[in-house]
């Protein structure tokens, strides 16, 4: 066993193992005393010493001697002994990279494939597969700079922000380079390590401000690297105009733009923070050099240091505490025999052999178990954060549950944010096991439109006298009034797994918001906030529009199935179709709602488990949640105030 570093590390039970066998032994002479004083009213002292003779002093003073080292025993077992370490490795943690695209309409030129703003996506995508070791981050600029993506860890985060970028991402137009340097700038922690920052651009920089720029965050140790976009011999800009149809865009004097990649102007950028720049190449290999120069001019990330731990002894004074109360609680206070003192010396031997082998017992399970029980805040945090990180979803929300609970403000704002991620992700997993939601729209669709047209066939039917065209469309209207019933039974499975989805991310959603509002610093919490929010109102949209599927469908059914009710009377028995008049009755009572019968008690509901939604109670659960289909959330408005003229040239 190695007994190096010998400590305690809750030493504050040790006061416990002093104050308690104090206390426990004043208790004791109080009580021997009391006993003394009540004896001597009842007796004589010469009669005393007939009436005692059975007691044994001696056996009385080790039972106190026992309880009261048991009591020392567990204060010292709860301040938690340990010696000996355990080393675990430190971890290399990649760098910091924000990447800035520019968002502006020149980089809508297309003297690059398909444009240069879609090709500078692709190059950035193909980096973060190929290249990323870090947290990565995004910045999308034209006449504003927004933070799109915060730094993270969440490869498929930064994936989802960068899809999202277009030419309608940032409002103001333009090309403000000292900008998107300085938003860039404010999205990494202002720490020692040294700080990557990848523009790509045209270099077009009407404002004329990122040299300027370049050279404050030279001072700040920040490194930029520029990634010029396009050729030198330029391309018209081709963009949507307010008539939505594709035209070139034409300055104040009615002359074409024509946009050119403004190498030396990114250049100096990256001259003055001692970067590179690089082209971005047809298939973007410029950003596969700036990972061979980060790598040589020293940009590393940093280093976790390796640490050591105490290993935990406490079950060898619990165990000895334990032993001695037992004992305790074994011993008598009269006097023995000399063959019942034989008996009971093979019985204390038995005993202290079994407590040898619960010792061995719990220090191989210690051994084998180094993870031990939470007990505080802390503790659950890092065991719902570890489950998380395995994937264990279901178990790391109660953890995570109990860890708020124990109203610790230092992890409070953490542990809101790692529940959303919980919350979320338990979402995206129920909404996998849904009916994929547009083929069954559509297929609802499709199955209103056949009741339609079968509809039309039947009532021309009843209307006529052709008994031919009675039979046919009797038979389409029945295979019609199948294909609604079998694309309700779809729709309605994937709305219940939808609602399902919409409680946890509304949940989830409050958690971040929480851990916002806890931490407003948390810019990632703000993000997944607006991220949480936006996939939302796409899930409402899509529970609105199947509920109104689902309700026209209802009432498609129940008309056809009306109208074949009546064309079916008006067939004669001997042509009736096979299994007519029997199906029709058997599809009546399956569409009669399932409530209980006439004579019979509804059963009572289980609390706690997820239950059916109808397209009204989907209707209510909508309007409770009070998000419009048509919500935009605020793009590129991280700054107030008016923006600078620009004299007519914004694209």
């Amino acid at each position: 066993m190695n007994f190096a570093a010998p400590h305690f590390a809750d030493p504050r039970w040790l006061l416990l193992a002093v104050l308690c066998p104090l206390t426990l032994i004043a208790l004791q002479l109080y009580a021997m005393r009391a006993r003394q004083q009540q004896l001597a009213k009842i007796a004589s002292p010469d009669f005393l010493v007939n009436l005692t003779q059975s007691h044994s002093p001696a056996r009385r003073v080790l039972k106190d001697i026992l309880l009261v080292l048991g009591f020392a025993g567990m204060g010292v077992a709860l301040a938690r002994p340990q010696w000996g370490e355990l080393e675990l490795a430190g971890e290399e943690l990649g760098e910091d990279i924000v990447f800035a695209v520019d968002c502006s309409r020149s980089m809508l030129a297309a003297d690059v494939s398909p444009n240069r703003l879609e090709r500078a996506k692709l190059a950035v995508s193909d980096y973060t597969r190929r290249h990323a070791r870090g947290r990565i981050g995004l910045v999308a600029f034209a006449g504003q700079a927004f933070l799109q993506c915060p730094l993270t860890f969440d490869h498929g985060a930064f994936e989802d922000s960068l899809r999202a970028l277009d030419d309608k991402t940032i409002p103001v137009q333009g090309t403000d380079i000292g900008r998107a340097l300085d938003e860039s700038y404010r999205a990494m922690e202002k720490m020692d390590r040294r700080k990557v920052i990848v523009l790509l651009t045209d270099g077009e920089d009407l404002e004329k401000s990122g040299a300027g720029m370049a050279a404050k965050l030279a001072r700040e140790g920040v490194v930029v690297f520029t990634i010029g976009v396009g050729t030198v011999a330029g391309a018209e800009i081709r963009a949507l105009n307010d008539q939505g149809q594709v035209d070139i865009v034409r300055d104040r004097k009615g002359e074409t733009v024509r946009s050119r990649l403004d190498e030396p102007a990114l250049l100096a950028i990256a001259r003055a923070t001692k970067g590179n720049y690089f082209p971005l190449g047809p298939v973007g290999e410029g950003l596969a050099k700036v990972r061979l120069a980060v790598d040589s001019t020293g940009v590393a990330g940093s280093n976790q240091p390796a640490r050591k731990l105490g290993v935990e002894r406490f079950h060898y004074p619990l165990a000895i505490a334990l032993a001695l109360l037992v004992g305790e609680s074994l011993v008598g206070t009269r006097r023995f025999s000399r063959a019942r003192r034989h008996l009971a010396g093979v019985f204390l031997f038995g005993l202290v052999a079994i407590n040898a082998d619960a010792t061995a017992n719990t220090t191989t399970n210690s051994v084998s178990q180094p993870e031990p029980a939470p007990v505080n805040a802390r503790d659950f945090f890092n065991a719902g954060t570890r489950k998380l990180n395995s994937g264990d979803l279901r178990d790391a929300e109660p953890l995570l549950q109990t860890a708020l609970a124990q109203q610790d403000e230092r992890i409070r704002p953490d542990a809101l944010y790692n529940l959303g991620l919980v919350r979320f992700k338990q979402g995206a997993e129920e909404l996998k096991k849904s009916p994929d939601a547009n083929r069954t729209k559509a297929r609802s669709r499709n199955a209103l439109s056949q009741g339609e047209q079968a509809l039309t066939r039947v009532n021309d039917a009843l209307e006529g006298n052709d008994l031919l065209q009675m039979l046919t469309a009797y038979q389409r209207g029945r295979g019609a009034k199948k294909e609604l019933k079998a694309a309700s039974e779809q729709l309605q499975r994937a709305m219940e797994i939808h609602g399902v989805t919409l409680r946890k991310w509304q949940r989830a959603l409050g958690d971040f918001q929480g851990a916002a509002e806890l931490n407003p610093a948390d810019t990632n919490a703000q993000h997944n906030a607006r991220t949480t929010e936006r996939a939302i109102a796409k899930l409402v949209d899509s529970l609105r529009e199947m509920q109104q599927l689902g309700q026209a469908m209802g009432e498609m059914t129940k008309e056809l199935g009306a109208k074949l009710k009546q064309l079916r009377g008006m067939i004669p028995d001997p042509l009736a179709p096979p299994g007519g008049a029997g199906e029709d009755e058997e599809d009546e009572e399956r569409d009669q709602p399932n409530g209980p019968k006439e004579g019979q008690r509804e059963e009572r509901g289980r609390e706690g488990e997820e239950k059916s939604i109808s397209p009204e109670e989907a209707g209510m659960l909508l309007e409770g949640f009070k998000l419009g289909g048509d919500r935009r959330l605020p793009m590129g408005q991280g700054e107030q105030g008016k923006p600078k003229d620009r004299k007519g040239r914004d694209w």
